[in-house]
């Protein structure tokens, strides 16, 4: 599974280039259209996740074509979020009555534009739990992984060796890959780099995790294809929510209804 991909569509330069930058650091995968023609020709190559659409555009505008997607049985689905620069009453009624999902009013919100997003998505991931692999030669780190994860409703799998990772991508790829680097036997960064090599593991995207970040900077970390880099101790919550931009959610808890005695 990869991740998520959003189409930002707004003709003002400096408004694209900034929600761009935010959702990418958080991991998603962002298009750009300055007009409705363009967003029209981006969602016919591959259509996004979620679309965050400016109101006022040149041409057609933002609520025009968000009907058109609407009225269309292959993008209806794609969940629409307004964007305007104007916080006049009615706005928020004219962006629903056209079928926009939601509304964000300008200037956006660089802390709580991502997470917002991942709101509007999370309705549209499957719910069948993404699988990932956590590579780590320190029980007590993998345990702790194991409960974080698990809890969150992602299927786990593990390895405790670069061999071991290998052989458990090759039975079954996972959908993440949480890699701590300085593992016994092969190194991280040459499993990172076999894991890219192999066509079927190449899309992959993988976290890297580390104690020692004098030995592997972030720089490093992404020039081998790296989605992410974590110094431990991690902060649980924030990797759990940067993990759902990637993924997406984990599958929901069970509710188990209690019987009432007769």
């Amino acid at each position: 599974m990869n991740a998520a991909r959003v189409l930002v569509v707004d003709d003002n330069p400096a408004n694209l280039k900034l929600a761009s930058r935010v959702l990418e650091c958080d991991g998603y995968i962002v298009d750009q259209a300055a007009t409705a023609e363009d967003a029209l020709e981006r969602i016919r190559q591959q259509a996004p996740d979620l679309i965050l659409m400016d109101i006022e555009l040149p041409g057609m505008d933002g609520l025009t074509l968000t009907r058109a997607l609407k009225a269309d049985p292959a993008t209806r689905t794609i969940p629409v979020v307004a964007l305007t620069a104007y916080a006049m009453t009615g706005d928020e009624k004219r962006a629903l009555d056209s079928g926009c999902d939601g509304y964000l009013t300008k200037p956006l919100s660089t802390r709580t534009l991502a997470a917002k997003v991942a709101e509007y998505i999370r309705g549209r991931w499957p719910r069948t739990a993404a699988r990932i692999l956590v590579v780590e030669d320190v029980p007590l780190e993998l345990k702790l992984a194991r409960v974080v994860l698990t809890t969150a409703g992602y299927e786990v799998v593990e390895a405790e060796t670069g061999e071991r990772a290998v052989v458990v991508m090759q039975e079954k790829p996972p959908d993440l890959v949480l890699l701590d680097v300085r593992l016994p036997g092969i190194h991280g960064a040459a499993l990172i780099q076999q894991i890219r090599q192999d066509p079927a593991t190449s899309k992959i995207p993988i976290i890297v995790l580390t104690s020692y970040p004098e030995d592997w900077t972030p720089l490093q970390a992404s020039a081998a294809g790296c989605t992410a880099y974590y110094s431990k101790p991690i902060d649980a919550d924030r990797l759990l929510a940067h993990i759902e931009t990637i993924v997406g959610p984990g599958r929901p808890p069970e509710r188990h209804e209690e019987k009432t005695p007769r």
